[in-house]
């Protein structure tokens, strides 16, 4: 068996400790100058037997201790290990750097809060804080414009205006109609453009570079035409494809929130941020595809109240879970945002 010291580690100064972190496995530990030293040591693929002579004064015992707990912490990999295939795969498909990367892979699959606890924590801010400012107002600042409120007549305003998230939906199954508009509404391809390397599609939303980075999942329960499952959505064709017969809670992938189940089905956005990576090598590029999932996500819950209908949105994902049953192996491929489909129940 043969290990080397994790690639996906940083480091920082946490006041008086020296903290590492893999960003892979999110494992933070404290990180010693002699434990710095020894992962230096051992940058490249060592065996028991050269590591050994990197830890003089231990025991056989205490070697076998050690080592098992780095690898535990994820600062050491072993060979041929899962962790090592995740470096390979990150190294590999990854172009936006270790700080980006930082951030993207650091905040999938956290442990949410219950609603009660959310709850508990805002009473906490408001006691100890007060109550922060929601909006900014322009009274007193001089002179001040007073501007329509109304959409007066403006169907596109009127629409928007309806929109409202309910989170708790009717047993009612969605039509496919509806879910076939409010799929073309948040990705469709409306057409193309030639610029002077590629052919580009334009989408019903505005994209950095037009690389189009999201693909949706339509994780179905109860939609008139349709099998329970998990669909593919092509943009490009306007199609869905059956990927899998399964068909877990909803609640299970947005973080154990108790009301997804209430709803027939769910659109998840997955970016393919290598296609924004083909093009940009600034990782500003990862802020750009974030910002792209709301424009497709407004577009989504408009179209869903066009037809009476509440698309509510949330980014507490089960990253890894989604993940396995979309057949994700890309680490640039990651669930970004979800939108449950549903009639409201309001009474």
């Amino acid at each position: 068996m043969r290990y080397r010291s994790s690639r996906t580690l940083v480091f920082h100064n946490d006041g008086a400790e020296f903290v590492a972190c893999n960003f892979l496995t999110k494992a933070v530990f404290e990180c010693s100058p002699d434990l710095l030293d020894f992962l230096r040591a051992v940058a490249e693929w060592s065996d028991r037997a050269a590591i050994r002579d990197q830890a003089p004064g231990h025991s056989e015992d205490e070697l076998d201790e050690t080592l098992a707990a780095l690898v535990e912490m994820s600062a050491l990999v072993v060979e041929g290990s899962e962790l090592e295939m995740r470096e390979d795969a990150f190294r590999q498909h990854w172009k936006w750097g270790v700080p980006a990367a930082l951030m993207h892979f650091c905040v999938q699959d956290p442990d949410y809060m219950s609603l009660n606890e959310a709850e508990d924590l805002q009473r906490a801010a408001l006691a100890s804080d007060g109550e922060i400012e929601l909006y900014s107002l322009n009274s007193g600042q001089g002179d001040v414009i007073s501007l329509s409120a109304e959409p007066s007549g403006n169907s596109l305003l009127e629409l928007m205006a309806r929109r409202r998230t309910q989170r708790h939906g009717l047993t009612k199954a969605v039509s496919l109609h509806a879910l076939s508009e409010a799929l073309f509404a948040g990705l469709g391809i409306t057409g193309t453009a030639r610029n002077s390397v590629v052919t580009l599609p334009l989408s019903m939303t505005p994209s950095g570079g037009a690389r189009n980075p999201y693909e949706a999942y339509v994780f179905v329960k109860a939609v008139d035409g349709l099998a329970p499952g998990i669909y593919h959505y092509s943009a490009f064709e306007h199609s869905l494809a059956k990927i899998s017969d399964a068909s877990p809670p909803l609640a299970d992938l947005v973080g154990g929130q108790e009301w997804a189940d209430t709803m027939p089905c769910m659109i998840v956005l997955v970016a393919h941020m290598d296609r924004s990576m083909w093009k940009y090598s600034d990782a500003n590029a990862y802020r750009v595809v974030l910002i792209e999932a709301g424009h497709i996500g407004q577009n989504i819950m408009l179209s869903a109240t066009a037809h009476g209908m509440t698309a509510c949105p949330t980014a507490a994902l089960s990253h890894t879970r989604i993940g396995e049953l979309v057949g994700l192996r890309n680490p640039a491929h990651a669930p970004i945002y979800a939108l449950t489909l549903g009639y409201p129940d309001v009474a």
